[in-house]
């Protein structure tokens, strides 16, 4: 089992999607605070794998991280992860995910670029649909139409009722990928390091 979540700022909340091992959508929710996810993933569902569509933390040093420098040099572009800005609007989603992370750490610690399973890993779903699917996004394709795609590709039926669901199946999906041994990373643990799936 593994479950992926899309974050967003306090006001919008948290979407979360459980897939099983046959890839099927087992739990589908959306609106969630940050104790509500921790208490579902910890508690009720209990995954193998934790994966977040989130910086798990500010750079340390310039103003991006190493993965997220990594990730560019692939060709796949991020919103910048710089130094902590304070409490800017823009990153209000951030901080959410951020603190998803701190809060499940006791049952799930961050992941660090080794093994992935127990753990919560920070994925990029925009870079988890490019790998799976081979491709870039045409320049004449919407991001949801592409990764909706991606997902179809995969086996997972098309029943989710937002972007933002889309994204945490697609989180979910990598976890997957991690669990049967398919997997990368970029970045490293003292800035976090970004989880994708290898085929």
């Amino acid at each position: 089992m593994a479950v992926g979540v899309d974050v967003a700022e306090e006001r919008k909340g948290l979407d979360l999607v459980a897939l099983d091992g046959s890839r099927r959508v087992s739990l589908s929710l959306g609106g969630l605070s940050v104790m509500e996810a921790v208490e579902l993933i910890v508690e009720l569902v209990r995954p193998t794998i934790v994966c977040i569509d989130s910086p798990s933390g500010w750079a340390v040093d310039g103003r991006r991280r190493s993965g997220e420098r990594e990730l560019a040099a692939m060709g796949i572009s991020t919103f910048p992860t710089g130094a902590d800005p304070g409490d800017h609007p823009f990153y209000r989603w951030a901080r959410a995910g951020m603190s998803l992370f701190d809060a499940i750490a006791p049952s799930y610690p961050l992941f660090g670029g080794f093994e992935p399973a127990g753990k919560a890993a920070e994925v990029f779903p925009e870079a988890s649909a490019r790998l799976i699917a081979g491709r870039a996004r045409r320049a004449d394709e919407s991001k949801g139409v592409f990764r909706r795609s991606v997902l179809q590709l995969a086996g997972i039926s098309d029943g989710l009722p937002n972007q933002d669901r889309v994204d945490a199946a697609l989180c979910a999906l990598t976890g997957l990928f991690a669990l049967d041994g398919r997997w990368s990373s970029v970045g490293d643990e003292k800035e976090g390091a970004v989880l994708l799936p290898s085929l």
